[in-house]
């Protein structure tokens, strides 16, 4: 739209057409042509006119100015709110496409039931949405420790990730339970970056941070990163937030199937295996140790005078005692490649894979001397008890797993004969 000529010009003009005018008028006047009062009378009248009209324009001009200063600014808005849709009408498909893609990895992550694929899961996921990510980092919270644990992640660079337990910003995000974005690490002011891992040993600049939770339960904190300055978009915010949500569900449910597997498969009082599981469980190590030409350790505990621990103190009293005989064979014995199981009431099985006879002998002899030199202390009171051992080997006493278990049964009733408080051994 094009602009009316401003003020000052028109005065110009005015003034120079009254000049010419009023110089023609004197002319006239000096030839003869009009007498003084007819030039008065003119000239007075013109002046009159002139003035009229210069006020009548200088008002127009007043009035007309503003309305077309505002008309021009709102032409700018509409101009402005017409390019950003534009902007956004082009962006639409890939919008578009990235959602029908969330949605499609949202239905195959759903179907995960193992904490283990879920991770691997998360990991794969976001580094197709983030493709131009420099950092992918995986944090689950454990409560118990109150510590942040770093489980999966994902570099683009051969580099190193020093912040195993997180950094401030997942610290942030954890205790607040909000996302994060940080667009450029030298420009905000709400942390001390100078303390970040991220920034001091990588270089990097913008963040998005999600914690995965469920209302007030958070499970981790995923954090995704990169050397360039405004790297993500509050759009990339909302995709991380909507998939960590989804995660925190997903892993949420594998933790109930997690706990109603165990329940099936674990005593609840001792928290050890149950005897179905220890029995497939050793049938598939003697096969490994045939194929390995490898020994195995099977032994049998009975706690001594178990009833009368019950009867003279109470239940509680000794589950207590089951608990810690439990405990203190987990804490002998091990996990690796090793187990035990309550075989019932008061006695536990268990074996020893890779081993020979005198660190057979050996576990045997502490498990005994760990229950005797631990009492319970319950209400004041110590509750003092010992144990009976029987252990046999494999493939020296049988080669089948109910052969061994009947042997070292026959052991464990040999020692309580002998006194109780001992080990029996069949080598």
């Amino acid at each position: 739209m094009t602009p009316l000529p401003k003020l000052r010009l028109y005065k110009y003009f005015t003034y120079i057409i009254s000049l010419l005018f009023f110089s023609l008028w004197i002319l006239l006047f000096f030839s003869g042509e009009i007498s003084l009062p007819e030039f008065v009378s003119v000239f007075l009248g013109v002046a009159l006119l002139l003035y009229i009209f210069h006020q009548g324009r200088a008002e127009i001009f007043n009035y007309y100015v503003p309305q077309q200063e505002s008309i021009q600014e709102s032409v700018n808005l509409l101009e402005g709110n017409l390019k950003k849709k534009n902007e956004i009408l082009r962006e639409l498909p890939q919008k578009a496409q990235r959602v029908f893609t969330l949605s499609k990895v949202i239905d195959s992550f759903t179907s995960l039931v193992e904490e283990d694929k879920i991770y691997e899961f998360f990991i794969t996921s976001l580094k197709h949405f983030f493709s131009g990510a420099d950092g992918i980092l995986l944090f689950i919270f454990d409560p118990k420790e109150n510590t942040l644990e770093l489980t999966r992640s994902l570099k683009r660079k051969a580099i190193v990730i020093k912040e195993k337990k997180g950094d401030i910003i997942d610290w942030w995000v954890l205790r607040h339970n909000q996302s994060l974005i940080i667009e450029n690490t030298t420009e905000d002011f709400r942390f001390d970056f100078f303390k970040s891992y991220a920034f001091k040993e990588r270089g990097i600049h913008s963040f998005i941070i999600s914690p995965i939770s469920l209302g007030d339960k958070v499970v981790g904190v995923a954090r995704i990163e990169s050397v360039k300055k405004r790297a993500f978009s509050l759009d990339d915010l909302r995709i991380l937030r909507i998939f960590c949500d989804v995660g925190a569900s997903v892993l949420e449910r594998a933790s109930i199937f997690r706990q109603i597997k165990e329940l099936a498969t674990k005593d609840a009082l001792t928290d050890l295996f149950l005897k179905n599981v220890f029995f497939q469980r050793i049938k598939e190590e003697l096969k490994r140790a045939r194929f390995n030409k490898t020994k195995l350790a099977l032994g049998i505990v009975d706690i001594d005078d178990f009833k009368k621990i019950n009867d003279t103190h109470g239940h509680a009293v000794g589950d207590m005692v089951l608990k810690q005989t439990a405990q203190i064979l987990v804490n002998v014995i091990g996990n690796s490649g090793n187990m035990i199981s309550r075989f019932g009431g008061e006695e536990f099985v268990f074996f020893v894979v890779r081993v020979d006879n005198k660190s057979a002998k050996e576990i045997a002899r502490r498990i005994v001397q760990e229950i005797k030199q631990n009492p319970v202390t319950f209400r004041r009171k110590t509750i003092r008890c010992t144990a009976s051992l029987g252990m046999v080997m494999y493939p020296d006493d049988a080669r089948e797993y109910l052969e061994l278990m009947e042997k070292a049964d026959k052991l464990l009733y040999r020692a309580k004969e002998e006194g109780k408080d001992r080990v029996c051994l069949s080598f």
